[in-house]
């Protein structure tokens, strides 16, 4: 049951670090001087007044790449399976222990400082998932279960300066498509910086800050899966005994019986050729935030890196590189 694959769920696609203004990095009445006599750039919009005030803005176009590691739990609840062409019932009697969904993705993404505090972006890419589910209940029982999945996602930063420091809000959406569910799965990933910028010599540039984000899922998945990938090696089975005289199977449905009968004897019998589990649950990270540190240095105005892990709850640990240029 590819439930618990949450490709793209955890696409940590961290905010721009917005250099606000700050007093140490403002520019001199003769730096202004010389960038608004050639200053010729579509955006940001409002960009020549904010060089004006002595603003030193970022080149306004960016291309960057990024990989991301995360780890995190999940909750399922409201399980319904079924098998075949048959219609879905709800299996009350499964429940499951700790589910954890480690993913890795690269992505491309590109973004526009739309104006001096605002900026706008788009990204795509790949995820590969291991996920591995305990079921405790009727049976003990683990499995693991690898996938690949594709993504496309927006988003947008708000930045403002505060004294010396900066602060930055950030909110993108992500559409995840993976090979067993059937509609995508939708992210909203929320979050907050607080930094400070310091100028190095030259162009260079370090930042540093602490914040938070929260991540949200879409609550309902289903998908299709053979069992086969479920419960490698054709095992399984050995654990649920004369489960048709236990007390749970007793309680089930008549409807409900037909399903668990399906994979049971599948299971027992280690024969799981064309086996197709059809499953519908709602699912809920465990832990929807947790606390960021970071870090980006600026070699000069086109080329930037940053890195940023994330920990309680959820861990996790963001890598780009940024090449920038004007528009």
């Amino acid at each position: 049951m590819r439930h618990y694959v949450l490709a793209g769920a955890l696409i940590a696609l961290a905010a721009n670090v917005a250099v606000a203004q700050n007093p140490d990095l403002a520019l001199s009445q003769a730096e202004r001087d010389s960038l608004l006599a050639h200053y010729h750039n579509r955006f940001p919009i409002w960009g020549r007044k904010a060089i004006e005030k002595g603003f030193d803005l970022p080149y306004p176009v960016g291309l960057s790449v990024n990989g991301v590691w995360a780890s995190q739990n999940i909750d399922i609840t409201n399980l319904s399976l079924s098998t075949g062409a048959n219609p879905v019932v709800p299996i009350q009697a499964i429940k499951f222990g700790d589910v954890t969904a480690p993913i890795f993705t690269a992505n491309l993404r590109a973004d526009l400082w739309l104006l001096p505090f605002l900026n706008v972006y788009g990204f795509g890419g790949l995820a590969s998932v291991s996920t591995d589910v305990n079921l405790v209940e009727p049976v003990a029982f683990h499995t693991k279960v690898d996938q690949n999945g594709t993504y496309l996602g927006l988003g947008t930063t708000a930045t403002m300066g505060i004294k010396h420091n900066w602060l930055a809000f950030d909110v993108n959406w992500a559409w995840t498509q993976t090979e067993k569910l059937s509609e995508p799965v939708r992210t909203r990933i929320f979050s907050i910086r607080f930094g400070r910028a310091q100028k190095l010599k030259g162009t260079q540039r370090l930042a540093l800050w602490v914040g938070a984000m929260k991540q949200t899922l879409n609550s309902t998945t289903k998908g299709s899966i053979n069992l086969s990938e479920v419960v490698s090696g054709g095992g399984g089975g050995a654990g649920l005994g004369d489960y048709q005289n236990s007390e749970w199977y007793q309680g089930l449905t008549a409807a409900q019986k037909v399903v668990v009968d399906a994979i049971a004897q599948r299971l027992q019998n280690a024969d799981l050729s064309d086996v197709t589990v059809n499953y519908h649950l709602d699912k809920a990270v465990t832990d929807p935030w947790n606390m960021l540190v970071g870090a980006s240095y600026e070699w000069n105005k086109r080329w930037q890196a940053r890195v940023e892990p994330g920990f309680i709850g959820r861990k996790q640990l963001l890598v780009q590189v940024n090449y920038r240029f004007n528009w």
